[in-house]
């Protein structure tokens, strides 16, 4: 969910469309007010009192042949290192709206919060609506298609990893709202979205998956909207996943044989990993602020409780206390507490916040 219901369902096209990562559409260069992360203003990421700042810099690529498969890159200008960790972030708008422009301020606070130790894209993908998603019928399954995108995005980058200073081992998936959704399904279900590597062995999954006031139970989700939000987004919900389980004419998954609005929850595929021989491809991060009630904040903690017993290989780490992000839903995108936590985690390798 981007907003309450007034979500912009623009994207921003590219000036040219070419195979995944090929090209470079646009480039322009933004200096930060703060280079440190600890927001005192000083710019001075090493303590050393030279007001050092990060210049960070805005790449517009292209990652398939739809107008709408784009996606922006932040790096620092001057990398202090030559291999960044990288995440890969998707929009909310409910697999029906948004566009990246509304991880702009997160990805560059990612950016300048390392100190220019990580880098940070934000992707515009193909929505329901344009993927032949429909409000009633069994309809399509669309947000494969989503989940699709963001893994090719993934992979662009990693072909183009050595020029633009990336480490195509260190990369992250992560999303708000139903980016969230997309990011945490991918990480459970990598080999069924995985494809278009450059050099096989060189475009390895994501090592973590983060999610911000995500969806994670598509029927919970359902059942909540029915009754906190009157419905209103009943139409968004099948568009993407077809029409449920208890419809005559509910929306089967073609691979497992199983209803869409299951396959496509993160939390049902959890508590069915052995039975669905899938495993979770990196660690995980799930963020909802307290003040968030246009999710149910349930979403994130029984995901998070189920996901770590399922995979106890795995770090899980769950944050609802307001720790890692305060406010109502689209509030958090601007929290300082998000970008920090989310730069703690990669830095970690996963470990903490």
């Amino acid at each position: 969910m981007q907003d309450g219901g007034g979500a912009s369902e623009s994207s921003e096209g590219a000036e040219s469309t070419t195979q995944p990562g090929d090209t470079e559409t646009e480039t322009g260069t933004r200096a930060s007010e703060d280079g440190d992360g600890d927001g005192d203003g000083d710019g001075d990421s090493d303590g050393d009192g030279d007001g050092d700042r990060v210049i960070v810099e805005v790449e517009q690529l292209s990652y398939g042949d739809d107008a709408s498969q784009t996606l922006d890159l932040y790096t620092p200008e001057r990398p202090a290192q030559t291999s960044l960790p990288t995440l890969v972030l998707a929009h909310g708008g409910l697999w029906q709206a948004g566009d990246k422009s509304a991880l702009a301020g997160l990805c560059t606070a990612i950016v300048t919060s390392s100190a220019g130790a990580q880098a940070c894209a934000s992707i515009n993908y193909r929505l329901s609506q344009a993927l032949g998603g429909e409000c009633s019928g069994t309809g399509l399954d669309t947000y494969t298609e989503q989940v699709r995108d963001l893994a090719a995005a993934v992979t662009a980058l990693q072909n183009q990893a050595a020029q633009r200073g990336l480490d195509p081992a260190r990369f992250y998936v992560g999303g708000h709202s139903a980016g969230g959704h997309m990011a945490h399904e991918l990480n459970l279900r990598w080999p069924d979205f995985e494809g278009g590597c450059a050099r096989p062995g060189t475009c390895p999954p994501a090592i973590g998956a983060i999610g911000f006031e995500g969806i994670y139970d598509i029927a919970a989700w359902d059942s909540y909207d029915a009754n906190f939000w009157a419905g209103q987004f009943a139409c968004a919900t099948r568009k993407a996943f077809g029409a449920p389980p208890s419809a005559p004419d509910g929306c089967t998954d073609q691979t497992y044989a199983r209803p869409c609005w299951d396959v496509g929850s993160p939390r049902y595929l959890a508590d069915h990993l052995d039975d669905l021989s899938l495993a979770a491809a990196g660690d995980a991060l799930i963020i909802h602020s307290p003040g968030d009630d246009w999710v149910d904040v349930a979403e994130a903690t029984t995901f998070g409780i189920a996901l770590d017993a399922a995979a106890p290989e795995r770090s899980v780490i769950t944050s609802v206390d307001g720790t890692c992000a305060s406010g109502q839903h689209n509030d958090v995108l601007g929290d300082p507490a998000l970008a920090s936590c989310i730069v703690n985690f990669v830095a970690s390798a996963g470990a903490s916040i």
